[in-house]
């Protein structure tokens, strides 16, 4: 099964997208993986990447799809899910070129879906996230995390602190962008019966259930 999922930002330490994929046996990528990946390993595509990022420009949709293809081309296109790609209807049509290349169409577009409550509650989770100033690794939630003493960290009790990009007003602006970015592209998708939309709240295990079910539906 060849699937592209979006999912909000801010889904918290469960990898939802990690449980489908063990579930639909298929392995799981994402831009972000492919282009560290290239940047590591010190590829042509990476060296590319490294030139424009040291330029301080944005890395053009162009490279943007050659990174997407060689992932994909080291993948099994038999089954993959892709995340985090793609961001533009533009793009979309780009990844559909790609996967022509391969004879590997996709099979449903996923749709990880929150209601506005959900968004609500997850925007102030996030924003509640404290960082440790001694070690900004540790980090700490609230809703999450029992502190043993209030405002200190449990590993080494450095004091905690909101980070600057972790405000509730950043992270309102993430859920607006990423809704700004995701209504072309499930109207484009909805267009060629592709978009399968779930509602993703819950553990990862029960939305993962809950996706394969629907996925498994919309393939019928």
């Amino acid at each position: 099964m060849r699937v592209v999922v979006f999912e909000a930002p801010g889904g918290g330490r469960d990898d939802t997208v990690g449980s489908l994929a063990r579930a639909l046996s298929v392995p799981r990528t994402s831009i972000g993986n492919v282009m560290r990946a290239n940047l590591s390993q010190g590829t042509e595509l990476g060296n590319r990447v490294t030139e424009i990022m040291k330029s301080g420009s944005l890395v053009p949709d162009e490279i943007l799809t050659e990174v997407v293809r060689d992932g994909l081309h080291r993948m099994a296109p038999a089954g993959f899910l892709l995340l985090g790609y793609p961001r533009t209807v533009s793009l979309a049509l780009a990844l559909d070129d790609v996967l022509r290349e391969l004879d590997a169409p996709l099979d449903s577009v996923l749709d990880l879906r929150l209601s506005d409550a959900e968004v609500e509650r997850r925007i102030r989770r996030l924003a509640a996230r404290r960082r440790c100033r001694k070690d900004s690794g540790h980090r700490f939630e609230p809703e999450m995390d029992q502190l043993r003493v209030e405002g200190a960290c449990d590993v080494c009790g450095g004091e905690l602190y909101q980070h600057e990009d972790e405000t509730e007003i950043r992270f309102r602006s993430a859920f607006m962008s990423y809704e700004a970015m995701l209504e072309p592209l499930t109207q484009h998708y909805a267009r060629q019966g592709l978009l399968v939309t779930v509602d993703a709240v819950g553990t990862s295990d029960e939305i993962s259930r809950r996706a394969v079910a629907a996925l498994q539906e919309h393939s019928l």
